[in-house]
């Protein structure tokens, strides 16, 4: 019982983090399936949803709501102007992987520099949101606080309507046969720019709304994205670039880290500033044994790995 008291609160805090990863890197899952832009960018698009978030309540004086929508809104039309100003151009031109990434890491030094040039003559070089999380209930030695609540249920909700509109919408499928062949996609009359432009601005929007929601948890500081940008990529590869995929590895990157990290300490002394190691050697895991991510988990391969080599390979012939 003691242990499980001691459990509650990484348990609770992780579901948190988790929700988290999972909003950035769904964000990033977004923009890559349709625009096939690996964006190291989309890092600073946390920042700018935290710092107007953060603002907006202490020098603005606006309610929590209202700064987050706006944050959502600034953010989302950042990422269409990195679309516009950088990648579109760059597509248009035959551009390779290589090329779109590192002009997406220019491209974040170039707005993170911005964004400090615009917030160090006022003093805002850290600077959190004036509404503090407050606790709703105690499970052991966790708690659970109004933040968990609304950003748990948030992206859950977030999910449901993107789904929807996946599924069900004109849009959703427009975006779907854009992500898979864009020139068919446009020769079916589909306008793919205008598509290109709505996936940007809902997969900029993702992490601005994560961002925005730190600043509630925490400080806000010019690095804030950059810090974050390793659990974002590590949510996107875990879910292999699949967008529930990507939602279900932003929970299991922050469960790992959190129980994992709670069990090291523990019996093994290991600091917990080492918990980046966690999700580092999730993410190469997963590249080397399984570069699908969790597109590639189904029951039959699960059962392949844990079957004997020799039965298995009997097993296999026998098949056909």
């Amino acid at each position: 019982m003691g242990l499980m008291a001691e459990l509650a609160g990484p348990v609770i805090d992780s579901f948190l983090i988790g929700s988290f990863y999972a909003l950035m890197g769904a964000g990033l899952t977004l923009v890559f399936s349709v625009t096939k832009v690996p964006d190291f960018a989309h890092a600073e698009l946390v920042t700018i949803g935290g710092y107007v978030a953060a603002i907006a309540t202490v020098a603005a004086g606006l309610g929590i709501v209202p700064a987050i929508l706006l944050a959502v809104l600034i953010a989302g039309v950042v990422g269409v102007a990195y679309d516009e100003a950088v990648f579109k151009p760059l597509w248009k031109r035959g551009s390779s992987s290589l090329h779109l990434l590192v002009a997406s890491v220019g491209l974040g030094l170039f707005v993170r520099y911005v964004v400090m040039a615009i917030v160090e003559p006022f003093g805002w070089l850290s600077v959190r949101a004036s509404v503090a999380p407050r606790v709703l209930a105690y499970v052991g030695n966790g708690s659970i606080t109004d933040l968990h609540v609304t950003v748990i249920t948030t992206t859950i909700v977030i999910v449901v309507i993107l789904h929807l509109m996946f599924t069900r919408t004109k849009l959703g499928k427009a975006m779907r046969a854009t992500a898979s062949n864009p020139d068919l996609a446009r020769i079916s009359g589909i306008n793919i720019y205008t598509v290109r432009r709505i996936a940007w601005f809902l997969g900029a929007a993702l992490p601005g709304l994560a961002g925005a929601f730190w600043s509630i948890n925490s400080s806000i500081d010019v690095e804030l994205g950059w810090r974050f940008l390793l659990w974002m990529f590590a949510a996107s590869i875990v879910g292999g670039f699949s967008f529930y995929g990507t939602i279900l590895g932003g929970y299991i990157i922050g469960l790992a880290e959190g129980i994992g990290i709670f069990f090291l300490n523990t019996y093994f002394g290991v600091n917990i500033a080492y918990r980046p190691v966690i999700s580092l050697a999730i993410m190469i895991a997963v590249l080397l044994f399984a570069p699908q991510g969790l597109r590639e988990l189904s029951l039959e391969r699960l059962r392949g790995v844990l079957r004997p080599a020799g039965r298995g390979a009997s097993s296999q012939v026998g098949g056909g």
